[in-house]
């Protein structure tokens, strides 16, 4: 599971751009009867990154306002394995509602994007490159859902990091400078 914290301390990570669903479904809702077309990127943004970052620069300049959905913890662990998420939900919220480029976050409590979607609505489901010839089961669910409430999608041309690769490499320094003989 995540990184360990007093829940007290945890509660302080708090930012008015972190809504819940029927908050972020109401404020979609009405940006849009206003003209403004809203973005979604969804995932679980463990350990926000540069990749992330430029992720979300670059899909807010498709867009009017860009909400953030975060997978919750137990199907980022579900997903991702052992000792993930590394920071939990509402860590990952607060860090994501920080970067300027974001205007809202909610955390996602649904297995796949395919609800997010269906719930929320947005006019632009934006994911990163190396989602635009992908044909699996759970991307072509997107598209079809994205579809469905009359939304698009639309990519990003950015350079592609992985949170899994990043803590990979970390673990093996790690165990390198371990192993590494002593002078």
């Amino acid at each position: 599971m995540s990184l360990k914290i007093t829940p007290e301390v945890e509660r302080s990570f708090t930012s008015k751009k972190i809504l819940n669903y029927p908050e972020a479904e109401k404020t979609i809702t009405e940006l849009k009867k206003k003209g403004k077309k809203v973005g979604l990127c969804h995932g679980g943004f463990d350990l926000l990154h540069p990749g992330h970052m430029k992720h979300f620069e670059s899909a807010k300049k498709l867009c009017d306002v860009l909400f953030v959905s975060l997978t919750s913890d137990r199907f980022v662990a579900g997903r991702k394995g052992s000792g993930r998420p590394v920071l939990s939900e509402q860590l990952r919220a607060y860090s994501a509602a920080c970067i300027e480029f974001v205007d809202y976050v909610v955390i996602s409590d649904f297995e796949k994007g395919v609800e997010v979607l269906k719930r929320l609505k947005p006019s632009f489901y934006i994911k990163g490159p190396d989602f635009i010839n992908k044909t699996t089961p759970g991307i072509t669910a997107e598209r079809e859902a994205i579809a469905s409430v009359g939304g698009e999608m639309r990519y990003t041309d950015d350079p592609n990091f992985s949170t899994t690769e990043i803590i990979r490499y970390i673990k093996e320094e790690l165990d390198r400078k371990k192993s590494a003989p002593r002078n």
